[in-house]
């Protein structure tokens, strides 16, 4: 199934080409940054869907009744439990020296 293209579709796509000229040479970080939807739009004006054969695909796939399957017997899942460390973890880095001064070379 082909889009139906826009009425004046030559116009735009010289519009399109001369404004991605332009920014070309003026400036073109922004030209590269803007490529790729600048040419979604001119695949748009020509009539062209692209990646529409796969949603027509992916619609006819879900409109297909799905199996039932059978219910999973449930697992037993088993908790970790981690002790936090307060106290312990406190007083190591309580005992620790502060670091060495640098030496004054005179």
């Amino acid at each position: 199934m082909r889009m139906v293209p826009v009425k004046h579709g030559r116009a735009a796509l010289a519009a399109l080409a001369a404004t991605a000229a332009t920014l070309g040479v003026l400036l073109p970080g922004v030209a590269l940054v803007l490529a790729p939807a600048m040419l979604l739009l001119a695949f748009l004006l020509l009539g062209i869907a692209p990646g529409e054969q796969l949603l027509e695909r992916m619609r006819a796939r879900r409109m297909t009744p799905r199996r039932h399957r059978a219910p999973r017997a449930l697992t037993v899942r088993h908790a970790i439990v981690v002790r936090r460390m307060t106290s312990p973890a406190a007083s190591a880095l309580a005992m620790r020296p502060p670091p060495a001064a640098p030496a004054l070379i005179s």
